[in-house]
């Protein structure tokens, strides 16, 4: 361990005191978010090294630690989204709900789990909504989260922008998947995001993938490709 690092002592503490379930913590964050127990817990580590904010007597060390752990998750999904794809990893077809799961009931209650640390209660109900039935309209959206029009359409615009930082979209691909499931053309989309329409259909299935990874979801309640 380095000395010399600031938080150096809180990390001391964190990881010699069995009452703050540091490597429980980690094991639990790893399980909800399907991320290597390992990769995690040396990443926690080494935030916990950087930090200056908190001293080894923080009265709430405990929570503090839940936090930080955490975030360090959020921050690696985030960039395993952000991974370039090659060209062999997208799908042929762009459109994620082609195949929607087959266990629903179980995939929303994963799902639901996934998503209430990073988004509101009403942001993981209108994102479990639509996901039921993605071609909702506000009006019927509206009425199943008990809003007024204004607000279906605002929980929707920032529910769904959310989720595409937690997946780890770009704007461009945001833009491009959410012409295909408006119904927009190749064409038409490569018109308004001014790029060539190879772009465009480039950008979908790049966002496809990144969609497929974050939900991906089998009988036993993980990732079908997560290791943890």
């Amino acid at each position: 361990m380095r000395t010399d690092q600031p938080g150096h002592k809180v990390l001391l503490r964190v990881i010699t005191e069995p009452d703050l379930r540091f490597r429980a913590t980690v094991d639990g964050y790893a399980r909800r978010y399907t991320l290597d127990r390992d990769d995690l817990y040396q990443a926690a580590s080494e935030r916990l090294l950087r930090q200056r904010g908190v001293v080894p007597e923080h009265e709430g060390l405990r929570g503090w630690l839940d936090r930080c752990v955490n975030f360090v998750a959020l921050d690696m999904i985030k960039d395993r989204a952000r991974q370039p794809l090659a060209m062999s990893e997208l799908p042929e077809s762009p459109d994620i709900w082609a195949h929607p799961p087959t266990d629903a009931v179980g995939w929303e209650q994963w799902l639901a789990g996934r998503l209430d640390r990073a988004l509101t209660a009403e942001q993981v109900h209108a994102i479990i909504t639509l996901v039921r039935d993605p071609d909702l309209g506000l009006k019927e959206l509206a009425r199943l989260t008990n809003k007024s029009y204004a607000g279906a359409r605002q929980l929707k615009s920032r529910a769904l922008a959310r989720l595409g930082r937690l997946i780890g979209l770009t704007a461009a691909e945001r833009a491009a998947y959410r012409g295909l499931r408006k119904g927009e053309g190749v064409a038409e989309a490569a018109r308004r995001l001014g790029i060539d329409a190879t772009q465009v259909d480039r950008l979908r299935r790049a966002a496809s993938v990144k969609i497929r990874r974050f939900l991906s979801f089998d009988a036993s309640g993980s990732r079908k490709q997560g290791r943890a």
